[in-house]
This record gives structure tokens, sequence and C-alpha cells, in this order.
């Protein structure tokens, strides 16, 4: 009797536990014609919410069989417990460390970029200049100007690139815009590309106490071409005995200089600050010859009069002379030092500012009409008027009155004075040009 209570228990155990494995067994291995669906990724900021209670019907004392072509079945949860959410794995454990979320209510707001408050800025710098002695130079030009840095930042720089195209000639400013024929023995208009970098921070607005940095650094250089008209030697003759014989030439020529220049601004008063003011270049220059050679060429005859005595007509030969440079231009190398101290008014609206120094040129070869040239000279600015809101720009007019010392190659010195008048528009009291002090 005992023996078949312990055999019909042991069937009912045996019962119940193929009953209890069979729902595993179906979650774990799925049928090859029905794969059960991919789950989608949770979001990585919410967390896992827990599943709802099982409830009392779905005791694992009494599972339900799932059905043959229902897919996979879901594990069956603990009776009365209800799953816990999934713990973030530790860093420990290799996973990476998820971003650290706002306090709630807190609003997110987006890294904005630094204001520098710069922007790109275009310059139109314009020149006329006449000399007393001469000389006279056009210039009219375009760059950028681009901000670099913070606007509170005092080191950092405002950097301003201009192409210049520049017109120069030796024989007056009526002769450079073609209000009077050039002589045929003056040199012929430079024509050059200039092309300079200054690198300073310019407060426009006012805001600080100066509207020019300690220290303004210039940098630059200019390729030029000239062409040059002269009288160059001639087929030779046989006959050595007879004069030699000369032809027109031409030659182009292109030159060339660099530069860098500083200008240092003190603090100095409420108004009024002082300057010291440097510059260094080097120069490849083509001058003409200074030698002329004039000859005539008949033209025909001129009408003198009536012959007293015949009264017939009478005539007189003509004839018609040139004048041109004998010789062909020569090439030579100078190196020019200036020295300035002065004043500026530093305010945003500057309406002055005055210098004055000297400048020294060197020949550095054997064919520079002048050895040394020295220049005293006294430049003056002054504001004339100022262009509408918001293009920053000035016409200025410059004054300079200068005293010149030339050692010429041929022992003889010249001592002359020259007044320079300049019309100007730019940006501010310095120019943008490393040659322009």
């Amino acid at each position: 009797m005992r023996t078949s209570l312990l055999l019909q228990r042991t069937a009912a155990l045996l019962s119940l536990s193929l009953s209890l494995a069979a729902p595993a067994r179906a979650q774990g291995v799925a049928q090859p014609s029905a794969p059960a669906p991919p789950v989608a990724p949770p979001a990585p900021t919410a967390p896992v919410a827990p599943a709802p209670p099982v409830p009392p019907a779905a005791a694992p004392s009494a599972p339900a069989a799932p059905s043959p072509d229902a897919g996979a079945a879901p594990a069956p949860a603990q009776p009365g417990r209800a799953i816990a959410p999934i713990s973030p794995v530790s860093p420990a454990a290799g996973a990476p460390i998820s971003p650290v979320s706002p306090a709630a209510g807190a609003p997110i707001s987006p890294i904005a970029p630094a204001d520098t408050g710069r922007e790109l800025v275009y310059l139109v710098p314009a020149e006329v200049t006449g000399s007393s002695g001469g000389a006279a130079v056009a210039r009219v030009g375009f760059g950028v100007l681009a901000g670099f840095g913070e606007v509170t930042d005092p080191t950092a720089w405002d950097v301003s690139t201009v192409l210049e195209a520049e017109v120069a000639t030796e024989d007056g400013l009526a002769t450079l815009i073609g209000l009077s024929n050039p002589d045929e023995t003056a040199q012929a208009p430079i024509g050059s590309l200039r092309l300079s970098a200054s690198f300073a921070r310019l407060d426009f607005e006012g805001e600080g106490s100066s509207a020019y940095p300690p220290l303004v650094l210039y940098v630059g250089g200019a390729v030029g071409r000239t062409r040059f008209s002269y009288l160059g030697p001639g087929p030779e003759r046989r006959d050595t005995s007879l004069p030699p014989t000369y032809e027109p030439r031409e030659l182009t020529a292109v030159p060339w200089s660099v530069g860098a220049a500083a200008v240092y601004v003190g603090d100095g008063g409420k108004k009024l600050a002082p300057t010291i003011e440097g510059q260094i270049a080097f120069a490849s220059r083509w001058s003409a010859s200074t030698d002329t050679l004039e000859w005539c060429e008949p033209a025909g005859d001129v009408v003198r009069g009536l012959d007293p005595v015949t009264q017939s007509t009478t005539f007189a030969p003509a004839s018609r002379c040139k004048r041109e440079v004998l010789g062909a231009p020569r090439q030579s190398q100078e190196l020019t030092v200036a020295a300035h101290a002065g004043l500026v008014d530093k305010a945003a609206g500057a309406t002055f500012r005055a210098a004055f120094g000297t400048r020294v040129a060197v020949a550095l070869n054997d064919d520079a009409p002048a050895d040394v040239r020295i220049s005293l000279r006294a430049p003056v600015y002054v504001t004339l008027a100022r262009a509408p809101e918001g293009t920053k720009y000035r016409g200025l007019i410059r004054l300079m009155p200068a005293l010149s010392v030339i050692r010429r190659s041929t022992g003889e010195t010249d001592v002359g004075g020259m007044l320079e008048i300049s019309f100007l528009g730019q940006r501010a009291m310095f120019s943008d040009s490393y040659t322009d002090l």
C-alpha cells in the first residue's frame, strides 16, 4: 500500500516538473519558421519601466499551455513580485559613462560660440600728392580689415591688407592727369602695385581711453613697371674718323621695394598722446640718364620778306629740333631709414596729428644718382571731413614742409626746401601703407 502511494506521488511530481519546464524551453528556443521580431532598443535617457505584477490567475502552479502557432511565449514572473528595472553598468565594468542629465525643471541651453564682435571691413584708401619740386603721386587701393580675438582683449590684432595701384611722375601733377604734355627728357610715369598689411586694433567706437593701441606694425612690398625712351649707340661706321651714331631705344624696367614700419603710441593726457615712429625699407630703383642730346632736321623754308631791290620774296631755311635723353637708365639699390616723434589726437574722432623727424637714404651701389639723401620733415595731418556714420572713413589733408640735402655721385651737394600737399582718404590718422608714416 505504501509502495503504491509513493509511486503515485512520484508520478505527480514528475508531471508537475515537466509542465513547469515547458514554458522555459519554449522561450529559450524559437521556432525556425517564425523567428521572434527584434526588440527596439530603449531610449538612452529613459529607464526601463517595471513590469506589472503577475495576477494570481497566472501562478506557476497552474501555467497556461502555449498554443502551437503562437510563437515564443514570455517567461513567467514570480508570483507577487514586480520586475526591477535594469540598473546601469558601473564604469568599472568597462561601459562608457552616460552624460549627466540636467536638474529637473532647468532648461537645456545650447553652448553658443564666443562672440568676437569683429567683421570684415572693406577699405578704399586714396591719395593725391603734389610737391613744389615737381613730383606727383596718385594712388587708389582696395583692401579688407579682419579682426581676430575678443573685442575686449587688448593683445588681439586687427589685420588690414590693402592692394594699391600707384602712378608717380617727376614731371608734375598736371602731366600725371593729362593736362599738359610731358617733357621728352623727363622720366616716364612709374606704375606700381603696392601690397601692405598693418597689425593693430583701433577702437573706432571710442569705448576705450584711446582709439590707438600702444603698438601698430606695418609690413609690405611693391612692384612696378616703367618705360624709358632714350638714345643708345647706333650702327658703327666704317670710317672711324666720323662722329658716332645714335638710335632711339626703349627699356621696360621693374622697380620693387620691401619694408616695415612701427608706431608706438604712449598714454599721454586726456586728448593728446606722444608717438614714436620708425621705418626701414629696401628699394631697387631705376633712374633716367641726366645727359641729353639735341639735333635738328631741315623742315623747309620760312618767308623772310621782300628783296628791296628786286621786290622778290626771300626765304630762310628752317629746321625742326628735338631733344632726347642720351644713355640707358641706371638701376640702383637704396636702404632707407626714417624716424619721427610727434603727437596725435587719440580720441576716436581724431582731428589732428603732427610729427617731426628725418629720413636718410643711402645708395648701395655706384649707379645711384645720389650717394646720400637726407630729409628733415614735419608732416601735419588735419581732418577735413568725415564719411557717413558706419563707414569709418575720413578725408585728411597732409602738409609736409621738408628740407633736403643731397650728396650726388658727381660730388656735388644740393640743398633745397620743398612743400608737399596731399589729399588723403583713409580710416585713421595713420595710413595702412608701410611707406607712409
